[in-house]
């Protein structure tokens, strides 16, 4: 599903899931990759769907880019890459600025990943209802499959 080594951790007293890319070696910063998931990306349906609508717009070529950003770090996307930038970068006490780029699919697929184990998560613990979480986890199955589809005509 998705192409980049991570793990999930759970982190009960604040009930939520967070996916742990520090594993993978392919990209550099990789670990920068959860740092927007539930700071600059909320985990709230509404907001949610407007991200989703506005990476797979920028997928399939309908908004040039995304800029997505906050708290944590700033979020450019384009049909090919994103970039996540740290917005607490100094460059007089960093010698690197930190910087990862990876392929706007990928994002996306992790966005919709990190929803998915969070929602199914706080159902299991009953911090929300089963038919909130259900209808968001069938909510966000169905737009894997979108972009499952737009991936695979690229």
């Amino acid at each position: 599903m998705i192409k980049y080594k991570y793990k999930l951790k759970w982190i009960d007293r604040f009930n939520i899931v967070v996916l742990d890319f520090s594993e993978e070696k392919s990209l550099e910063f990789a670990n920068m990759i959860s740092d927007p998931l539930g700071s600059d990306i909320l985990l709230r349906y509404e907001d949610l769907k407007v991200d989703i609508k506005n990476y797979l717009d920028v997928l399939i070529g309908k908004l040039p880019c995304y800029e997505r950003g906050g708290n944590v770090t700033f979020v450019t996307s384009d049909r090919d890459y994103t970039t996540i930038e740290d917005l607490f970068y100094d460059e007089d006490e960093d010698e690197v600025e930190p910087i990862c780029k990876l392929e706007t699919v990928e994002f996306v697929k992790i966005i919709l990943l990190w929803a998915y184990e969070n929602y199914k998560y706080k159902k299991e613990k009953k911090v929300i209802t089963q038919e909130e979480a259900e209808m968001v986890m069938n909510w966000i199955e169905l737009k894997m499959v979108e972009v499952k589809s737009i991936e695979s005509n690229e």
